[in-house]
């Protein structure tokens, strides 16, 4: 679909930007279908029994039950996170790209790498980057057709006490393009100190464990 306006295009948006990132030990971060999970993790974790049985044995302790009412219980608290898949493969979301891009100019920010004002309006940074910079592509292909690896955790609920089982797909390393556009001539040390900072921030599921860090290999002025 073309919009009616398609022509001031270039008017509107006179930035643009071509981009490549790699990026290493990538968290998927979308919750799968537990049915399909199911399925999916006795094929992948088969070697992992001891560890669930281990956890059957401690909801038995911590809540009195029986060891079948156990395995129900915790068969209910397993979870797969992991990412979106069409016939080109594994995915991101160019969303997630832009709030990644966010993150990053709120702290960027926080160390004046970035201004506080931007604009006529002195709009503040993270209003700014969030209306001025926009990721064209709505889906980012990692170049992949399978996660590389799958973690497995055993989060604890802080309101109900209650441990679960969190498996986590992660990719080892992908690559994928995408574009940047915006209506704002942002300086080339803004957007490095936007990238640079964005790059130990990382993207995707678990950043605050290091998941996710990643470079940007490729930016190419278009426009």
């Amino acid at each position: 679909m073309t919009s009616a306006f398609a022509t001031y295009t270039n008017t509107a948006w006179p930035h643009r930007y071509n981009a490549t990132i790699t990026v290493t030990n990538l968290a998927g971060g979308v919750p799968t279908d537990p049915r399909v999970a199911e399925g999916w993790l006795k094929t992948k974790l088969a070697d992992k029994d001891d560890l669930i049985r281990d956890l059957v044995a401690q909801t038995m302790a911590e809540r009195g039950v029986t060891a079948d009412e156990a395995a129900t219980e915790v068969d209910k608290l397993k979870h797969l996170n992991g990412f979106k898949r069409n016939q080109h493969g594994l995915y991101i979301e160019g969303r997630q790209l832009k709030a990644a891009i966010k993150e990053a100019a709120g702290v960027a920010r926080a160390t004046d790498k970035l201004k506080a004002k931007w604009g006529t309006t002195n709009k503040g940074v993270l209003g700014f980057v969030a209306e001025h910079i926009m990721v064209v592509e709505d889906t980012l292909q990692l170049g992949v057709t399978e996660a590389s690896r799958v973690l497995q955790s055993f989060p604890k609920n802080p309101r109900t006490g209650q441990t679960g089982i969190q498996y986590t797909e992660v990719i080892d390393e992908a690559t994928f393009d995408f574009t940047v556009i915006a209506d704002h001539k942002f300086a080339d040390q803004e957007w490095a100190m936007l990238w640079l900072t964005g790059e130990q921030q990382g993207i995707g599921a678990s950043r605050s464990q290091g998941f996710g860090r990643y470079e940007v290999v490729r930016w190419e002025s278009a426009a």
